[in-house]
Protein backbone atom coordinates (compact mmCIF):
# COMPACT_ATOMS: atom_id res chain seq x y z
CA UNK A 1 0.00 0.00 0.00
CA UNK A 2 2.11 2.77 -1.46
CA UNK A 3 1.26 5.98 0.54
CA UNK A 4 2.07 9.71 -1.15
CA UNK A 5 4.68 11.70 -0.35
CA UNK A 6 4.40 14.48 2.17
CA UNK A 7 6.13 17.56 2.60
CA UNK A 8 7.40 19.59 5.48
CA UNK A 9 9.26 22.51 4.78
CA UNK A 10 10.15 21.47 1.49
CA UNK A 11 11.21 17.89 2.95
CA UNK A 12 9.90 14.81 1.21
CA UNK A 13 8.81 12.32 3.33
CA UNK A 14 7.50 8.83 2.47
CA UNK A 15 5.37 6.88 4.76
CA UNK A 16 7.50 3.83 3.83
CA UNK A 17 10.35 5.51 4.75
CA UNK A 18 9.08 6.34 8.19
CA UNK A 19 7.93 3.02 9.07
CA UNK A 20 11.36 1.89 8.34
CA UNK A 21 12.59 4.70 10.41
CA UNK A 22 9.86 3.83 13.17
CA UNK A 23 11.13 0.03 12.60
CA UNK A 24 14.77 0.93 13.15
CA UNK A 25 13.90 3.30 15.94
CA UNK A 26 12.00 -0.07 17.49
CA UNK A 27 14.84 -2.07 17.28
CA UNK A 28 17.38 0.44 19.31
CA UNK A 29 18.67 2.67 16.56
CA UNK A 30 19.43 6.00 17.62
CA UNK A 31 20.55 7.41 14.21
CA UNK A 32 16.67 5.95 12.71
CA UNK A 33 15.56 8.48 15.67
CA UNK A 34 17.93 11.32 14.82
CA UNK A 35 16.54 10.63 11.05
CA UNK A 36 13.03 10.80 12.49
CA UNK A 37 13.64 14.18 14.14
CA UNK A 38 15.47 15.69 10.81
CA UNK A 39 12.19 14.95 8.67
CA UNK A 40 9.48 15.26 11.16
CA UNK A 41 10.08 18.04 14.02
CA UNK A 42 9.40 20.82 12.09
CA UNK A 43 5.87 19.11 11.62
CA UNK A 44 5.55 17.91 15.13
CA UNK A 45 6.97 20.95 16.58
CA UNK A 46 4.44 23.75 14.80
CA UNK A 47 2.07 20.97 16.34
CA UNK A 48 3.16 21.71 19.85
CA UNK A 49 3.70 24.99 19.81
CA UNK A 50 -0.09 25.75 18.49
CA UNK A 51 -1.36 24.22 21.49
CA UNK A 52 1.32 25.64 24.03
CA UNK A 53 1.26 29.22 22.13
CA UNK A 54 4.95 29.55 23.54
CA UNK A 55 8.23 28.56 22.17
CA UNK A 56 10.20 27.00 25.39
CA UNK A 57 7.46 24.54 26.42
CA UNK A 58 6.55 23.95 22.64
CA UNK A 59 10.67 22.85 22.32
CA UNK A 60 10.46 21.19 25.89
CA UNK A 61 7.43 19.40 24.66
CA UNK A 62 9.27 18.43 21.01
CA UNK A 63 11.79 16.53 23.31
CA UNK A 64 9.39 14.92 25.37
CA UNK A 65 7.83 13.76 21.91
CA UNK A 66 10.70 12.48 20.58
CA UNK A 67 11.66 10.51 24.15
CA UNK A 68 7.86 8.90 23.75
CA UNK A 69 8.17 7.63 19.86
CA UNK A 70 11.70 6.23 21.04
CA UNK A 71 9.61 4.07 23.96
CA UNK A 72 6.48 3.50 22.08
CA UNK A 73 7.91 2.63 18.77
CA UNK A 74 6.94 -0.97 19.02
CA UNK A 75 3.20 0.06 19.77
CA UNK A 76 2.71 1.82 15.94
CA UNK A 77 0.39 0.42 14.20
CA UNK A 78 0.61 0.12 10.21
CA UNK A 79 -3.23 0.62 9.94
CA UNK A 80 -2.61 4.21 10.44
CA UNK A 81 -0.03 6.42 8.40
CA UNK A 82 3.04 6.93 10.30
CA UNK A 83 2.34 10.55 10.56
CA UNK A 84 -1.35 10.20 11.92
CA UNK A 85 0.57 8.09 14.82
CA UNK A 86 3.42 11.08 15.04
CA UNK A 87 1.20 13.79 15.31
CA UNK A 88 -0.99 11.89 17.80
CA UNK A 89 1.56 11.35 20.35
CA UNK A 90 2.53 14.99 19.52
CA UNK A 91 -0.84 16.03 20.55
CA UNK A 92 -0.91 13.81 23.88
CA UNK A 93 2.20 14.85 25.08
CA UNK A 94 1.58 18.91 24.14
CA UNK A 95 -1.72 18.49 25.41
CA UNK A 96 -0.35 16.78 28.89
CA UNK A 97 2.06 19.70 29.31
CA UNK A 98 -0.74 22.55 28.53
CA UNK A 99 -2.85 20.79 31.55
CA UNK A 100 0.07 20.66 33.63
CA UNK A 101 0.98 24.36 32.90
CA UNK A 102 -2.08 25.96 33.02
CA UNK A 103 -4.29 23.82 35.96
CA UNK A 104 -1.56 22.36 38.08
CA UNK A 105 1.09 24.90 38.54
CA UNK A 106 -1.85 27.58 39.19
CA UNK A 107 -3.62 25.44 41.07
CA UNK A 108 -1.32 23.27 43.65
CA UNK A 109 1.87 25.52 43.92
CA UNK A 110 3.09 22.12 45.92
CA UNK A 111 4.49 19.59 44.25
CA UNK A 112 4.27 15.80 45.04
CA UNK A 113 6.33 15.05 47.91
CA UNK A 114 6.51 18.84 48.65
CA UNK A 115 5.06 18.40 51.98
CA UNK A 116 7.03 15.80 53.73
CA UNK A 117 8.77 19.07 55.38
CA UNK A 118 6.42 20.94 56.46
CA UNK A 119 4.88 20.91 60.71
CA UNK A 120 1.29 18.77 61.79
CA UNK A 121 -0.20 19.05 64.48
CA UNK A 122 0.20 14.90 65.30
CA UNK A 123 4.39 14.94 64.31
CA UNK A 124 4.71 10.79 65.48
CA UNK A 125 1.39 9.81 63.18
CA UNK A 126 3.03 11.93 60.30
CA UNK A 127 6.69 10.49 61.37
CA UNK A 128 4.69 6.39 60.92
CA UNK A 129 2.81 7.89 57.60
CA UNK A 130 5.90 8.79 56.56
CA UNK A 131 7.68 5.55 56.92
CA UNK A 132 4.79 3.61 55.72
CA UNK A 133 4.83 5.13 52.30
CA UNK A 134 8.28 5.17 52.19
CA UNK A 135 7.70 1.80 52.17
CA UNK A 136 6.38 1.84 48.86
CA UNK A 137 7.92 0.96 45.70
CA UNK A 138 9.00 4.16 44.41
CA UNK A 139 6.52 4.30 40.94
CA UNK A 140 3.57 3.50 43.90
CA UNK A 141 4.77 6.56 45.71
CA UNK A 142 4.88 8.49 43.24
CA UNK A 143 1.57 8.05 41.68
CA UNK A 144 -0.23 8.05 45.18
CA UNK A 145 1.71 11.45 45.48
CA UNK A 146 0.19 12.88 42.11
CA UNK A 147 -3.30 11.19 43.27
CA UNK A 148 -2.89 12.74 47.00
CA UNK A 149 -1.56 16.33 45.97
CA UNK A 150 -2.91 17.05 42.76
CA UNK A 151 -6.44 15.51 42.79
CA UNK A 152 -6.00 14.05 39.10
CA UNK A 153 -7.58 10.98 37.65
CA UNK A 154 -5.92 7.87 37.05
CA UNK A 155 -6.16 9.06 33.24
CA UNK A 156 -4.93 12.18 33.72
CA UNK A 157 -1.73 11.17 35.87
CA UNK A 158 -1.07 8.35 32.73
CA UNK A 159 -1.01 11.01 29.87
CA UNK A 160 1.31 13.50 32.29
CA UNK A 161 3.69 11.02 32.86
CA UNK A 162 3.74 8.92 30.08
CA UNK A 163 2.67 5.54 31.73
CA UNK A 164 -0.36 3.39 30.21
CA UNK A 165 -3.58 3.81 32.14
CA UNK A 166 -3.95 -0.60 33.03
CA UNK A 167 -0.30 0.86 34.92
CA UNK A 168 -1.16 3.68 37.10
CA UNK A 169 -4.32 1.97 38.37
CA UNK A 170 -2.23 -1.33 39.18
CA UNK A 171 0.14 0.61 41.10
CA UNK A 172 -2.78 2.49 42.57
CA UNK A 173 -4.44 -0.61 43.54
CA UNK A 174 -1.57 -2.37 44.96
CA UNK A 175 -0.34 0.70 46.72
CA UNK A 176 -3.59 1.33 48.41
CA UNK A 177 -3.54 -2.44 49.54
CA UNK A 178 -0.03 -2.42 51.01
CA UNK A 179 -1.07 0.95 52.82
CA UNK A 180 -4.44 -0.08 54.24
CA UNK A 181 -2.00 -2.92 55.53
CA UNK A 182 0.22 -0.97 56.69
CA UNK A 183 -1.78 1.49 58.25
CA UNK A 184 -4.40 -0.36 59.24
CA UNK A 185 -3.16 -1.33 62.92
CA UNK A 186 -2.67 2.51 64.26
CA UNK A 187 -6.22 2.55 63.62
CA UNK A 188 -7.41 -0.34 65.17
CA UNK A 189 -8.83 -0.29 68.80
CA UNK A 190 -5.85 -1.54 71.13
CA UNK A 191 -7.45 -4.48 73.25
CA UNK A 192 -6.26 -4.50 76.34
CA UNK A 193 -5.83 -8.21 77.90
Amino acid sequence: MEQEPQTDGGLQLSGEEIVTLIRNIEGGDQSALAALYDKTSRLLYGLAFRILGERAPAEEALLDIYTQIWKQAASYDPKITPLEWLTSIARTRSIAMLHWSKQIRKRYELSPGSLDSMMTVAPEEQKAARSHIGALIPVQREIMDWIYYSGLSCSEIAMLIGKPIGAIRTHTRLGMSKLDDLFRPLFEPKIEA
